[in-house]
Formats: structure tokens, C-alpha cells, sequence
């Protein structure tokens, strides 16, 4: 009984995954790229941007977020009649292509400044970045500061935070993750209605136009527990430590908007608050890590408050 259990069970991985093989193909040719492709650090690099204005409005997007496209899709579409917004995917996720280069947090930056210059976007910038994406936006700002006229922070961890977060359990996720791609069965049970939250899209999905829902789900079953991933997570602790050893932000202006997580994560926000001699920090109600979802309208509010701030 035990055996025929385990060939039952065999049997349907194995088509799970030959079904994953087929769908990935499918979607290839009928998903392309929204924007446009680089060349950056020797692989090819995807950027979307809309809009007009300055300062542009440069979103980061958290480790393994399957496409930036459509994680900040409603942002940049409502906020296009004020600024211009950029989004770009990261190395192997989206339409961006993967590489072996370590993903330290030096090289992410310098990545990150060259695709705005050959996607000629030029400064001041606004940065935000979403969970993990502090520590780039934050590093970014230590290396360019006359580039950046702020940063706003979407539910992220200081580098205090990063610098002890134990790589090991995100590593573990990311396996799991990838477990449930390449069988298929990550694609079955979204297709039963569960989609997985651990990339938000749980909130993301439901909240995005018709015409985009079928991407961004395609996305997702494509880089669901992504392996380019490891190497941003391996390095972590270590970017955590980098830019903490190169100091403050001194008088550039910080926003901190945080998810109501708990009293642990309270703390974390509060160190972010002392990375800036001009910052603010606000923990919102009922709110999601995915806070540019769960609380979307709180997000272009603030937004639409520092380009506010930035006119005066």
C-alpha cells in the first residue's frame, strides 16, 4: 500500500513538472517584456518607465519579488500624471537576465546607477524600495548622495536588522519555494485559487487589472523560490554590515512606512528612524508586508507628499 502511495505520488510530480515545462514555454511567447533591455554589467537588465517630471520616482523591489512590472504596477500607472516612475527587475527575475555575479550590495549599486544612465533617467531621484531593497536604496544614497533627494522605506528592516537575520531560514523558504515551482505544484494549487503568500501575491493578484493578472501570475509560477536568489541572500549579513560601516545619510530626507508586525518589528523601524538627521517613521493599521498593496492608497499619499515637499 505504502508503495503503490509512492508511486501515485511520484507519478503526479513528474507530471506536475512536465506540465510546469510546457506552461513556461507557453507564457514565454506570449508575455513580453512591458518597457525596455540593457545591457548592465554584462547581462541583460529589464527597466519599465512612465510619466514625466522631476524627481523621478526609482522603485526597488524586495528579494524575490517574481517581476517589478507588476509589483508596482498601480503605483506607477496612478502616479504618472505627477512624476516619472521607474521600476526594474532584478538580476534573473522578470525579463531581466540572470547572472552569476555575486550580488553584493557595491555591485547592486552600481548596476542599479548604470541602467538609469543607459535607460538615460536622469537625477534627482526619489528612492523606494520595498522590504530587503533598504539596504540598496539606503547604499545607493551613500554612494550618490547629490543623486537622491529622498528615500522612502516600504515595510523595511534596518541594517542593524539585516546585519543578524539569519540567512539560513531564507535560504531554507527559497527551497521550499522552488520545490513547489518545479513540480508543478505551485501552479496547481493558483490555479485552484491558493496562490502562496510568501511574494504577496496573494494580495497582488487580486488587486491588479484583468489585463494583468494573467502576467503576473505567469511571473510568479515562473520565479517562485528563484535560485538567482541565493546569492542576494547569501550576502545579506554581509551588505547589512557594508553599509553600516560607511555611516549615515547625514540630512537626506527618510520615510519609513511600516506594517503594524508586532513589537519586535516596531524596534527594527525605529533604528531605520536614526539612519537620517531628517526622517519620519510611521507604522500603518492593518497593514501587510506587502504594505504597497495591502495599503496602497496610505502609500501614494505619502508619496504625493514628498513631491510635494520637494516643490516648496
Amino acid at each position: 500500500m505504502k508503495h503503490a502511495a509512492l508511486i501515485l505520488a511520484t507519478s503526479f510530480l513528474i507530471i506536475g513538472a512536465i506540465w510546469q515545462t510546457m506552461m513556461l514555454q507557453k507564457e514565454s511567447r506570449l508575455f513580453l517584456p512591458q518597457g525596455e533591455i540593457y545591457s548592465v554589467n554584462s547581462h541583460d537588465r529589464h527597466v519599465y518607465g512612465v510619466g514625466e517630471g522631476k524627481p523621478t520616482l526609482v522603485f526597488v523591489a524586495g528579494s524575490g519579488t517574481p517581476s517589478a512590472f507588476t509589483d508596482y504596477y498601480e503605483l506607477q500607472s496612478e502616479l504618472m500624471p505627477y512624476a516619472r516612475t521607474v521600476s526594474y527587475d532584478r538580476a534573473g527575475f522578470g525579463w531581466s537576465e540572470p547572472t552569476k555575479i555575486p550580488r553584493t550590495v557595491d555591485i547592486l549599486v552600481e548596476e542599479l546607477h548604470e541602467l538609469l544612465q543607459k535607460a538615460n533617467e536622469t537625477p534627482p531621484y526619489i528612492l523606494v524600495g520595498h522590504s530587503l531593497g533598504a539596504l540598496e536604496v539606503i547604499h545607493y544614497a551613500q554612494t550618490y548622495p547629490s543623486e537622491v533627494q529622498g528615500i522612502l522605506v516600504l515595510d523595511g528592516g534596518s541594517p542593524e536588522y539585516y546585519a543578524h537575520e539569519s540567512e539560513m531560514k531564507s535560504y531554507f523558504i527559497n527551497r521550499v519555494m522552488a520545490g513547489l515551482r518545479v513540480t508543478g505544484v505551485a501552479r496547481a494549487l493558483g490555479n485552484a485559487g491558493l496562490l502562496l503568500p510568501f511574494t504577496g501575491e496573494n494580495l497582488r493578484y487580486e488587486r491588479l487589472p484583468n489585463e494583468v493578472k494573467a502576467l503576473d501570475a505567469a511571473m510568479f509560477y515562473k520565479h517562485l523560490g528563484e535560485s538567482g536568489n541565493l546569492s542576494f541572500i547569501k550576502n545579506m549579513s554581509e551588505n547589512a554590515q557594508l553599509v553600516m560601516d560607511r555611516g549615515y545619510l547625514k540630512d537626506i530626507p527618510l520615510v519609513i512606512l511600516s506594517s503594524d508586525s508586532g513589537k519586535s518589528w516596531e524596534k527594527v523601524q525605529q533604528q531605520l528612524l536614526h539612519w537620517s538627521n531628517d526622517s519620519y517613521q510611521e507604522t500603518l493599521p492593518q497593514s501587510q508586508h506587502y504594505i504597497h498593496w495591502s495599503n496602497k492608497e496610505a502609500v501614494i499619499t505619502k508619496i504625493l507628499d514628498m513631491l510635494d515637499a520637494k516643490e516648496e
